[in-house]
């Protein structure tokens, strides 16, 4: 084993987390901040409230505020993924010491606020992580006060409120965006991701589906809770080089032998690669691999198995699936719940581009969204029927029955300009999505909620999925 990944094992062997819930801990925050920010509160305010922090934002008397819950680990401060200069309120409790960049977490918490809005973040003296960037002895004051130094002439922030004993058992900090602060470019822009170790191994499956991923640590959960529920025995995810929290989801998932994770760098073909590196991998284990993308998911029409989609003919390479193209429906910021309770609204009719179902034994070349069949073999649609006249990702008519894949392409306004800065994942790095491929809501979509009779058992599954990843 070479020494980069030998300290890799370690580093991931003696990873743990100490970050004891002692009511002293808890009871000096509420003495110092009870009803801090009640003079603020109002029904017209958003508060972004990160990890298990909505106790902190009613201790701080945030009563008429919509509160915006990122759960952790999918959401993390160094990376909020979300619009600058947007929200009211930025509420953490006790979450920068598992952060690697507390700088990073400090220009996230003033980048996403408005001009005038309010930050809190409270940590303890007892609260540990291994490899955690976050000095104790530095204290909270000292961390924003060199935040503050970002323009020779303007500052950032101004502190309203701080704990003077960084030594004590809780510290916390209240903090205000000042009206001219500059501007601050987002994480996923500026972090350089750190290559990870993941486990890969492989067993017996019928079905598997296969990803590539970057900055996707939001929806991983949900796409890898809906994919087992549907049947699939094998899920891969290639990490595509993500500066979020992916690898926090990732890392346990694969070590836990829940999904097989592979860290991709950048290279030529990245994508149409990561699937034939997986075609390899899988072949001796699986029959059948679905590639698709984190905001495709596989719908099969009622009564139907995944068996049912797989002919028996031998010279069958892959079975087609067309998307079916869901918008925004004129949704602006991101919301919690899952992806598909979130957007149902819906083109009236499939698109002509496909993703495929493939027979690994069979495939020897791949590209983003389909297979190349040699001499004597064929791609066949979810009705069984040969495919002719492919051009380029579509196939000439869209099959309508038996299975469809939705494709939650750009979500709300908010996701989709987060979507665009992490890249186009078949592309080089730095080409971005075009921003007029959003596809805003044009009065032709029809209400599409038929996946949503798997919700409560996807909803049950990513509860399991991320006691695996509290856990470790």
């Amino acid at each position: 084993m070479k020494l980069g990944r030998l300290r890799a094992r370690v580093g991931q062997l003696l990873d743990f987390e100490f970050r004891p819930n002692f009511g002293i801990i808890r009871s000096s925050i509420e003495r110092a901040l009870r009803n801090g920010l009640a003079h603020e509160d109002s029904e017209d305010k958003t508060a972004i409230v990160v990890g298990d922090s909505a106790w902190l934002a009613g201790v701080l008397g945030l009563r008429k505020a919509r509160l915006v819950h990122l759960p952790y680990p999918e959401f993390t401060i160094e990376n909020l993924a979300l619009l600058t200069d947007e929200y009211d309120f930025v509420i953490a409790d006790r979450l920068l010491h598992r952060c690697d960049s507390v700088t990073d977490a400090a220009c996230e918490t003033v980048r996403v606020l408005r001009p005038g809005g309010t930050f809190v973040h409270t940590t303890s003296i007892l609260d540990f992580a291994l490899g955690s960037a976050l000095k104790h002895g530095l204290g909270l004051r000292a961390l924003f006060s060199e935040f503050t130094q970002l323009s020779a002439d303007r500052h950032a922030i101004s502190i309203l409120q701080s704990s003077q004993d960084s030594w004590s058992a809780a510290s916390w900090i209240v903090g205000k965006k000042t009206p001219d602060a500059p501007a601050i470019l987002p994480s996923a822009q500026t972090r350089v991701a750190k290559p990870v170790l993941y486990r890969f191994r492989p067993r017996p499956a019928k079905f598997a589906v296969t990803a590539m991923a970057r900055n996707e640590a939001p929806y991983l959960l949900e796409w890898i809770a809906y994919y087992r529920v549907l049947g699939f025995g094998q899920i891969t995810i290639y990490d595509n080089c993500s500066n979020d929290a992916s690898a926090r989801i990732l890392g346990p998932l694969s070590k836990a032998g829940v999904i097989n994770a592979v860290f991709w760098k950048n290279r030529r073909r990245k994508q149409a690669r990561a699937y034939e590196h997986a075609a390899r991998r899988l072949r001796p284990f699986v029959d059948w691999c679905l590639f698709a993308d984190l905001d495709e998911f596989l719908v099969l029409d009622p009564g139907m198995r995944l068996e049912d989609l797989t002919p028996t003919e031998p010279d069958v390479v892959a079975v087609l699936i067309c998307w079916r193209m869901f918008s925004s429906a004129g949704k602006r910021n991101r919301e919690t719940g899952l992806v598909m309770e979130r957007f149902t609204k819906a083109a009236p009719r499939n698109a002509s581009v496909v993703k495929s179902l493939v027979r690994l034994r069979k495939l020897r070349r791949m590209t983003v969204h389909m297979p190349k069949a040699g001499e004597g073999e064929r791609l066949t649609d979810v009705e069984g029927r040969t495919v002719r006249g492919i051009r380029s990702n579509s196939i000439a008519n869209a099959a309508d029955g038996r299975a469809r894949l939705n494709h939650y392409k750009n979500r709300s306004w908010e996701e989709f300009q987060c979507k665009r800065m992490r890249g186009i994942g078949s592309e080089p790095e730095g080409v971005l999505i075009a921003p007029e491929t959003f596809q805003s809501p044009n009065g032709q979509e029809v209400e599409l909620g038929d996946i949503l009779r798997l919700a409560p058992a996807v909803k049950e599954e990513v509860a399991r999925l991320r006691g695996i990843v509290e856990r470790g």
